[in-house]
């Protein structure tokens, strides 16, 4: 097996270019005229014009087709030049970057031509696109002969054309994992069980990291200093073993592929973003100008959405990628690179202050996706949840695997269905008794067979699952989780778990009852059963217990991130926002933004440690069945900004336009107002 650890001796690239375009150009055998209109001046003229200063260029399709005089591949049967080589001397001249793309496991004609070549899933079936099936594509296995053809178009594409990188898409093998013959014959050969899914997994895992073992070795021997990406393989995993974290040595930098119009939506690159954040690897973000998703031809991105995606990059320390797709005949289009212009020039103008920079955050949040025996779907209801609910209260906040170092974080919130084995038992131990706080929800903090909670530090006895499918919750009088909170018995869509608190613990919250659980014989009215007490009623001594604190713990017992996500009840929200602030009192920013306004810290270096403060406010509308729609920018006047930035400030300004902003400062706060706020700002603080 390949050690994933190994670190490759990889050449030193340079800070990726912020302005980038992803250029497709799957183009089907059957279209005639391939290329014939493609100008090289145009073609560098309209980039430059819309101020993009790298584009991916494609050396290989998903089609299987080849867009250069290949001796390897095979290329495009209605292709009369050299498109690729082209493409490249040309951007070259107008000192724009040119990575080259390749595709690995969609290859229609290695798939029509190599039937051995075929994933075949746990059924029998040939992974991908069927017979009759009008969308998708065939799978090829990376653990078969068709690994050597990929690697000798690569060197092919390197060694025959100064490319200043490769992006490799879609790497990856279906899951659980491929049973074709060469990958039943690995399995037989070292006695592994072809039935266990787990042994499939692993396997796919293993199979995948020596491919990338493979490729990178090759092009950082041919070309030391290029860039190297492998799409489709970001993942969210709390184990890091399992995720990305011990591929990051194949890579160069990190590229999040994120079309919110087309399958990703609205919370994807945010929840991608602030996990990758904490990888140290260079960051891009990639959306597309297309309405919807990839080869959306004709259909065009607003220009607030496409703002908003791109500023969003920015505010999470990334540089920008927007996806497009080259017309058959060779031509791009014009109005498609007007809008990315537009956008851009304003990225252009914001660079200085966006190099170099690294996300400042004061909450971790352990991921749930990954958590044994967790539903996936429930997983990322969780992570999303919690995602929503700390974007709209203004926390700045990263999402952490098992592995990350959790020093640097004030706090740590434990989503829904976070178990704590032996190994994350003994370093949330270590954080606590260093002044670590922690805010669990749900079923977090319970061992791997939800029998305890092995931290005695949170004060819970396990009483096992909640018998009631839809309980109650009541915050009495003016505690501390009462702010925002009406005065309601508030329902509680989602089941919770059942604890008794040990004696010191503070009681912060408690469970109404309902008449009897809903079935087919005890029912009432239409939906879930009322409570079982009159709202003005003081509630029996022995009532559940549904929030309780415990030291620098605060448990809710209760999934309420996953039910935020699902429900979208603002209370849920309001709880969590309020357990997080009993603990953490003093955020670093507090901005009075909308819920659908976004804050982002960023540490800028070598710019002698200032921070940039990102606000963003785009607010997204639902206007058909499955799309979330940006149109309109809508300004935000005079709004209110404190900062603790842990130094005395010699400065606050705007950029780009270094407007100042004066100030006030306390010995520990500064308070400022930024005059107005259209669409996305940058507030510049100096020490």
């Amino acid at each position: 097996m390949v050690d994933p650890l190994v670190v490759l001796r990889c050449g030193v690239m340079e800070e990726l270019m912020f302005r980038q375009v992803h250029l497709d150009f799957h183009t089907s055998g059957e279209i005639p005229g391939v290329g014939q209109d493609f100008d090289a001046d145009a073609f560098v003229g309209l980039l430059r014009e819309a101020r993009v200063n790298s584009v991916t260029c494609f050396a290989k399709c998903h089609h299987g087709f080849s867009y250069y005089p290949t001796n390897v591949g095979v290329p495009h049967p209605h292709l009369q030049r050299d498109l690729l080589g082209e493409q490249v001397e040309a951007c070259h001249r107008a000192g724009i970057r040119v990575p080259a793309y390749i595709t690995v496991v969609w290859d229609e004609y290695a798939a029509a031509t190599h039937q051995e070549y075929l994933q075949i899933d746990r059924q029998g079936r040939e992974v991908g696109r069927g017979p009759l099936d009008v969308y998708g594509w065939r799978w090829l296995c990376m653990n078969t002969a068709y690994v050597d053809y990929v690697a000798a178009q690569t060197e092919e594409v390197l060694r025959r054309y100064d490319v200043d990188g490769i992006f490799f898409d879609i790497v990856k093998q279906t899951a659980p994992g491929c049973v074709c013959d060469a990958c039943r014959k690995r399995l037989h050969d070292r006695g592994l069980d072809l039935t266990d899914d787990g042994t499939l997994q692993a396997q796919s895992l293993e199979i995948a990291r020596e491919f990338m073992h493979r490729m990178t070795s090759l092009v950082h021997h041919i070309r030391p200093g290029a860039s190297v990406f492998y799409n489709s393989r970001l993942r969210l995993d709390a184990d890091g073993q399992r995720g990305v974290r011990h591929e990051l040595p194949y890579y160069t930098h990190v590229e999040i592929e994120s079309l919110p119009s087309g399958a990703w939506g609205y919370n994807h690159y945010p929840l991608f973003a602030r996990h990758f954040q904490t990888l140290n690897k260079d960051l891009m973000g990639m959306t597309a100008r297309f309405h919807k998703g990839w080869a959306d031809f004709g259909g065009l991105k607003n220009r607030a959405a496409l703002e908003y995606e791109c500023f969003a990059m920015l505010a999470s320390g990334a540089k920008c990628s927007i996806g497009d797709q080259m017309h058959p005949r060779g031509r791009l289009e014009r109005a498609a690179y007007d809008r990315i212009g537009d956008v851009y020039r304003s990225v252009e103008a914001k660079e200085p202050w966006c190099r170099g920079v690294r996300s400042v955050a004061e909450i971790g949040v352990l991921l749930a996706s990954g958590q044994p025996a967790v539903d996936p779907r429930a997983a990322q209801d969780s992570d999303e949840g919690a995602l929503r609910i700390l974007l709209e209260s203004g926390y700045t906040f990263h999402f952490l695997d098992a592995e990350a170092d959790l020093s640097e974080y004030p706090l740590l919130l434990l989503p829904d269905c976070i178990r704590v084995g032996p190994f994350l038992a003994q370093k949330l131990r270590d954080y606590l008794a260093q002044g670590g706080r922690l805010v669990l929800t749900g079923e977090s903090g319970l061992d791997t067979g939800r029998s305890a909670f092995p931290l005695r530090e949170l004060g819970l006895n396990s009483l096992g699952e909640s018998p009631w499918n839809t309980p109650y919750l009541r915050v009495e009088g003016a505690g501390p989780l009462a702010r925002d909170v009406e005065p309601l018995d508030h329902v509680l869509y989602e089941r919770g778990w059942a604890v008794q608190p040990v004696a010191e613990a503070e009681w912060l919250a408690r469970v109404v009852v309902p008449y009897f659980n809903r079935d087919h014989v005890h029912f009432m009215s239409h939906a879930q059963t009322p409570p079982s007490i009159s709202p003005e009623a003081p509630l029996p001594p022995d009532a559940p217990a549904a929030a309780v604190r415990h030291g620098n713990t605060v448990y809710l017992a209760f999934p309420f991130c996953r039910a935020y996500r699902r429900h979208g009840n603002r209370v849920y929200k309001t709880l969590v926002r309020n357990a997080i602030d009993l603990l953490l009192p003093d955020r670093m920013v507090t901005a009075s933004l909308p819920s659908s306004g976004q804050v982002t810290v960023l540490r800028q270096a070598e710019a002698s440690d200032r921070l940039v403060v990102h606000l963003l406010y785009y607010p997204a509308e639902r206007r058909t069945p499955q799309i979330d729609v940006i149109e309109d920018v809508v300004p935000l006047q005079e709004v209110s900004l404190t900062l603790r930035p842990g130094f005395r400030p010699s400065r606050m300004y705007e950029a780009p336009t270094e407007s100042p902003l004066p100030f006030n400062w306390d010995g520990h706060a500064a308070r400022l107002t930024l005059p107005r706020l259209q669409g996305h700002a940058m507030v510049v603080v100096e020490p």
